[in-house]
């Protein structure tokens, strides 16, 4: 990447580093113990992260993981350095700020090489830095970010190639595809939107023919180098498709409505397009009939599942996020703007995920660079004044809504830290044996400081041993000992920011638990519960 990307991108930079930097201490949290116990087993096993068991979530028997994980194994990778000194927080945070690094810099070199001005790369960037779904993914150790990065990478490694013909650029950008791909399966998908800006105006006939032959190379090794990746690094004990397996386990069709609000929704309340894109172009937006379609026919099905206080804000959300994207890519055929059509089509990679599980944020981030690259171009068409007050009150709301929701992760995945720290590291040390009935972050605290987890199968617990369990990260496996003391608990029940609560209805992490991605609250935060079973 230039120079001039560099200099574009070293705001965004600073803004990045300024706001994660005091959270490079923070607790691991929901789906980190995944891809930190993948990276722990590597160091036994450098070829299979996914070839052993776990006891995870509500199922309270062992699986194999790679029966549960639908993702591929470039984070187990990353994060052999953190467990190789213990786990230690910071080593994961850090190699995540270096890849958020990494991509801010890649979507300022991105911006450029289709046509923006410095001005207009120093705004994607910016714009990347305060996404706040985008920091708080940051703050974790999710592969999200690294599939985000290498796929900008990727993209922007693919355009410099076919630019400039050096074979150094087409190897990153086929290396970069395929390690984005093999951290998130559905960026496999962004092969089709380089295909489309390969061409640069890839509507007329000239753009195909002007393209020389060997341009498409890189996308073509991509997949050989995925299987290759995979067929590697899978579990020996598990099916050859074992990925697709884990995926198609937690789908249902069922999951479609909700998860399809959900995606709409992300795209107004925690990335940086729908707002700012309604504000320059409100006029078009209150002219399109989808926008209000989507928001009666979300709002109805609120109010009649008794939720009309959520109504009034996630209809909204949900139909100027629909409006938007329908917009960007309607205005951009309209207009025969081959790069607005191509990063249109990007922003809708996470779709088809909305028969998975749930459909959080986190999926989409991917789309984020090029989200931002969107709204850099547009403000470039307006004044300098209404551009620069616009990416500023962007800017400003994405870090104080992305400091928000890490500070409340922080203080929800810190309470499994300290139970594990105080209720369960001096039990041990004083030489009883103790359960845990929990996961998320606190599964790996508990499992470091000494602590078995309660199953349905053996290895159960004896009489007298000493269990602790967790409110609301799943611990429901205490209730198969229902004849058990109470001896201690530790909770926080102080009013602050909550991201996981279903009776406010934020579920940052998970759709199941709600569609806001941060709210104000008063509940228990968690309760860890010691107990001596009897």
């Amino acid at each position: 990447m230039t120079l001039a990307a560099l200099r574009c991108a070293a705001p965004a930079l600073v803004l990045a580093a300024t706001v994660l930097l005091p959270f490079l201490g923070k607790a691991f949290t929901i789906d980190d113990t995944l891809f930190l116990k993948q990276a722990e087993h590597l160091l036994s096993d450098p070829l299979h992260p996914t070839a052993f068991e776990i006891v995870w979530s509500e199922v309270a028997a062992p699986l194999r993981m790679s029966a549960i994980m639908p993702s591929g194994p470039t984070m187990a990778y990353l994060l052999v350095p953190c467990v190789r000194l213990g786990g230690t927080e910071w080593v994961a945070h850090l190699t995540q700020l270096l890849l958020f690094g990494l991509a801010i810099l890649a979507t300022a070199g991105l911006a450029l090489r289709l046509g923006l001005d410095r001005a207009g790369a120093r705004a994607a960037s910016l714009l990347l830095a305060a996404t706040p779904a985008v920091l708080t993914m940051a703050a974790t150790a999710m592969p999200d970010v690294p599939a985000m990065a290498f796929g900008v990478v990727g993209m922007e490694r693919l355009l410099a190639w076919r630019d400039e013909h050096r074979w150094q650029q087409g190897v990153s950008a086929a290396l970069a595809f395929a390690l984005s791909a093999l951290a998130r399966p559905h960026l496999i998908l962004l092969l089709g939107i380089a295909a489309l800006a390969l061409p640069g105006d890839f509507l007329t006939r000239r753009g195909w023919q002007e393209t020389h032959r060997t341009a498409w190379l890189p996308l073509f090794a991509v997949p050989l180098l995925v299987v290759a990746a995979v067929s590697a690094t899978r579990d020996p004990a598990a099916s050859p498709i074992a990925m697709a397996g884990a995926a198609r386990l937690y789908s249902s069709l069922s999951r479609l409505p909700r998860n399809i609000v959900a995606f709409a929704t992300h795209w107004s309340l925690v990335m940086p397009l729908a707002l700012p894109w309604a504000v320059l172009r409100w006029r078009a937006l209150l002219r399109q009939p989808f926008l209000y379609i989507v928001t009666i026919t979300v709002g109805l099905l609120f109010i009649s599942g008794g939720k009309s206080h959520l109504a009034l804000l996630i209809a909204p959300a949900a139909g100027v996020g629909a409006g938007v994207l329908w917009d960007v890519i309607g205005e951009g055929w309209r207009r025969r703007d081959a790069i607005q059509i191509v990063l249109g089509l990007s922003l809708l990679i996470a779709l088809p995920i909305v028969i998975y599980l749930h459909m959080p944020s986190k999926y989409l981030l991917a789309s984020a660079p090029t989200a931002s690259i969107l709204i850099g171009r547009a403000l470039a068409a307006r004044s300098r004044m209404l551009s620069r007050a616009i990416l500023g009150a962007t800017v400003v709301a994405g870090v104080v809504l992305g400091l928000l929701m890490i500070r409340a992760d922080a203080e929800f995945a810190g309470l499994g830290r300290r139970a594990a720290n105080e209720l369960i590291a001096p039990q041990v040390a004083a030489g009883r044996t103790v359960w845990f009935a929990g996961h998320w972050g606190f599964q790996w605290y508990a499992e470091k400081a000494g602590a078995r987890c309660l199953t349905k199968t053996p290895p159960l617990p004896l009489r007298g041993d000493l269990a602790v369990s967790s409110l609301n990260s799943y611990g429901y496996a205490i209730n198969l000992f229902p004849k058990r003391k109470l001896l201690a608990t530790l909770e926080d029940s102080t009013p602050g920011g909550r991201i996981m609560d279903k009776s406010l209805g934020s579920g940052f992490y998970s759709t199941g638990w709600g569609f806001l991605p941060w709210a104000w609250g008063d509940d228990v935060l968690d309760r860890f519960s010691l107990w001596q079973l009897e």
